[in-house]
Order: structure tokens, then C-alpha cells, then sequence
């Protein structure tokens, strides 16, 4: 591999671990945070504010894409077993994000539900320790490139 193509990978890596440590941090503040003050809204305001709350997608959509490519990107140059678990575990998160996630925002943006808020808050936990795991994996990944 020539001295600017590894040079590319490292720079890519560390997109790829900044986009990832910053999405483990949003989910863990979404997690503990977040969710849990939708409690705090009157059921009958649930809706409306949850209709606001679709600007967050406006900051997440951009870096998961980031995440994403970068992460592809990096698994197609490097076959190893960390790089095939990052992956994975991405998929584990764009999985529950249209499985659990986004359709339960949009159940919550036209009716309140506890039930649906409860479910959401309790499936969110999936991707909140899929991206703990990823930036782990990320961390060893640049450990073994420096």
C-alpha cells in the first residue's frame, strides 16, 4: 500500500471514529436525557412536540451517513475482524433506527402514547450500546494503525 493511501486510511479513520464517538455521546444524552423529558410533556402536547423534535434528524441523518460511508470504506480495504464487527454493529443500528425508532416517532407525532414512549426509551438502549461498543472497536482499530 503506498505511503498516500495509508495516509487516506488514517485520515478516514479518524472521520470515521470522530463521527462515531460524537454519535455515541448524542445517543447516550438522548438516552438519559432526551427520552426520558418526553415524559415531562402534557399527553395532549406530545404530538406537536414531537413533530418539533424531528429537527434532531436534521444533526443525526448527516454523521450517521458519514459514519456509514466512512465505516464501508474502510471494511472494503481492510477484511479483519474488528472492521467486520464495527460494521455490524452499525447494522445493528440502522436496523433498530427503522425497525423501533423512527416509526415509533412517528406514531408519537400523531397520537401520545406512554406505551409507545416507554417501548421507545427501552428499544433505544440497542443503539446506545451498539455505538459504546463501536467506539471501543474504533479505539483499538486506530490503536493498531499508530
Amino acid at each position: 500500500m503506498t505511503q498516500i493511501m495509508t495516509e487516506a486510511l488514517q485520515l478516514l479513520s479518524f472521520i470515521h471514529l470522530f463521527s462515531t464517538v460524537f454519535m455515541t455521546g448524542l445517543c447516550w444524552f438522548i438516552q438519559i436525557v432526551h427520552y426520558p423529558l418526553f415524559k415531562a410533556v402534557r399527553a395532549e402536547d406530545l404530538p406537536q412536540y414531537e413533530r418539533k423534535n424531528k429537527v434532531t434528524g436534521y444533526i443525526t441523518l448527516p454523521i450517521m451517513l458519514i459514519e456509514l460511508f466512512s465505516g464501508l470504506i474502510l471494511l472494503y480495504h481492510t477484511w479483519e475482524l474488528l472492521y467486520i464487527l464495527n460494521i455490524a454493529f452499525l447494522g445493528i443500528i440502522w436496523l433498530s433506527t427503522a425497525v423501533y425508532q423512527v416509526p415509533m416517532h412517528f406514531k408519537l407525532m400523531q397520537a401520545a402514547s406512554q406505551e409507545t414512549l416507554t417501548k421507545l426509551i427501552q428499544t433505544n438502549w440497542i443503539r446506545t450500546m451498539s455505538w459504546s461498543i463501536r467506539s471501543l472497536l474504533i479505539c483499538l482499530i486506530l490503536w493498531q494503525l499508530l
